[in-house]
């Protein structure tokens, strides 16, 4: 059961448009190719899904399932326009934007974009109703050879706050850097887990990357590569002003025990706790959801803060948009475009979207008089995740709708949903989804090894004390970044920001 709810926090359904009518079968199986993790355990031919979706559509496939993604990508990278066995249709694809590009530019995948309005009208209007969607999976010259996954939030890295440590020490949820700190200093010192000793870590991190989410509370949010806009002009986090205020108060917070002393060496496997009756000693940690750190017994403990306050204002940087690019594609040698985007587009609606993640009602679920769902008891093991649905991630087309997970049976996961769903309101992307070309990758890729390592390394040392954190530092510090290039890379990703705001 728990793996079982554990997905359910993972995997969110979608809304509703209309229902699709079974048709008479196809005379000939469609070819589809596509990933499926090993780990999975999970047989397409076997999957229930399919033979649901062929009583539906009529359209029957001939698999090939890869469940190593070497193979699978070696696989995708050998395919040709002209060869006699090219796969008809691509599930699960696992594609990148430049992938896709070029399997279009060598004739291997089709554009979608023609078709869509017309056999995929579900899909469409996400896209007219949602241009971020339209940007982030339309490569150059407008072509669209991949369909997405599409989220109704945006995925976070959230800070959960111990509230039975904060009723027991009658304290109020933070709003600011300062309150926080407050907070955190009486988790250490008032024996919140009252076991007699002082073994609480008030707040657990792994690395820079979850330092900078607290960067937030100093007005500052940035991605992966430590770039933003703001006003149309794309900024460097590490450069900005505000940028040491903050790692002084990360300093300071580390060198008072605040902060995980095994932060920047640990990992999550290491810190994940599994034995329900030890004493717990976490009093915040970061994490998309609290069942990645502690057991499921434990997560009514903890609660989702939202974002601090800086000048009166909250911002909060989401992991990744929306869209999960490379889910769907058509071949070249697909002979029936529009009952395939007709079959996928089916899965952008809350029916199809309940087929492939919970399954079918009344056999798999069913849903009681109150309006809330559950699934039957007997169905709820790994072969039901196995043998039933067929998304339980981001990896097949699809779109989620946290509202349905807002109506599950389980308490936890209503009150889950309801949180994350609560910081992904006030959270935004700090540059927008725009598909890199191969061209642009390669510019940025040996700047970002160099400039990425450098900021992640630097942080640990302003803040393990081996760096002072005085002016003359970080003089050295930007001096140093603008001597690997930083300028350059501001400029590159400048002008991707302007071709993909501009389409």
């Amino acid at each position: 059961m728990k793996k079982i709810l554990a997905l359910l926090l993972l995997v969110t359904l979608a809304s509703a448009l209309f229902p699709v009518l079974a048709q008479e079968d196809s005379a000939q199986p469609v070819t589809m190719m596509g990933y499926e993790p090993a780990e999975n355990y999970r047989s397409w031919e076997d999957n229930l899904f399919f033979s649901r979706m062929q009583e539906r559509t009529g359209i029957s496939f001939v698999f090939r399932q890869y469940g190593k993604q070497d193979e699978y990508q070696a696989a995708l990278e050998s395919l040709k326009n002209n060869q006699n066995d090219l796969p008809q249709v691509l599930f699960k694809a696992n594609l990148n934007p430049i992938t896709a590009k070029k399997l279009y530019d060598d004739g291997v995948l089709i554009d979608l974009a023609p078709y869509l309005q017309e056999h995929a009208p579900n899909f469409y209007r996400l896209m007219e109703e949602n241009p971020e969607i339209r940007r982030a999976i339309t490569l150059e010259n407008g072509v669209i050879p991949a369909l997405p996954y599409v989220l109704s939030n945006m995925g976070q890295n959230i800070l959960w706050i111990n509230t039975a440590w904060l009723n027991e020490l009658n304290l109020a949820m933070p709003t600011t850097m300062d309150e926080l700190e407050k907070v955190l200093t009486a988790f250490q010192t008032g024996d919140p887990n009252r076991n007699g000793k002082k073994d609480e870590i008030p707040l657990s991190f792994i690395g820079s990357y979850d330092l900078k989410y607290l960067a937030h509370a100093f007005g500052l949010i940035a991605n992966d590569f430590n770039i933003f806009v703001k006003d149309g002009v794309v900024k460097y986090m590490p450069m900005e002003e505000a940028f040491k205020p903050f790692i002084q108060k990360m300093a300071e917070m580390y060198k008072n025990g605040l902060l995980d002393k095994d932060g920047f060496s640990t990992i999550d496997s290491l810190r994940r706790v599994t034995d329900t009756k030890t004493a717990n000693r976490y009093g915040a940690f970061f994490s998309p959801l609290p069942t990645g750190v502690v057991p499921l017994e434990w997560t009514s403990q903890y609660q989702a803060m939202l974002p601090l306050t800086c000048n009166g204002e909250a911002v909060y940087r989401a992991v990744a948009g929306k869209v999960n690019y490379g889910t769907f594609a058509l071949t070249a040698s697909c002979t029936d475009i529009p009952g395939m985007l007709s079959w996928v587009d089916y899965l952008y609606t809350e029916e199809g979207a309940k087929l492939a993640s919970i399954g079918l009602q009344n056999e798999d679920y069913v849903v009681d008089g109150d309006g809330s769902w559950r699934l039957l008891s007997d169905k709820v093991d790994n072969l039901y995740v196995a043998k039933v649905v067929i998304s339980n991630d981001q990896s097949a087309p699809g779109i989620s709708n946290e509202d349905y997970q807002l109506l599950y049976s389980d308490k936890t996961v209503r009150e889950l949903t309801r949180q994350t769903a609560s910081v992904a309101a006030v959270s935004k992307l700090p540059f927008p989804d725009i598909p890199l070309t191969e061209e642009d990758a390669a510019k940025l890729a040996p700047l970002q090894a160099r400039l990425g390592r450098f900021v992640d390394e630097s942080i640990a040392r302003f803040v393990l004390g081996e760096w002072e954190t005085d002016d003359e530092q970080f003089t050295l510090f930007e001096q140093e970044l603008k001597t690997m290039g930083v300028d350059d890379f501001v400029a590159l990703w400048q002008a991707i920001y302007d071709k993909g705001m501009g389409k």
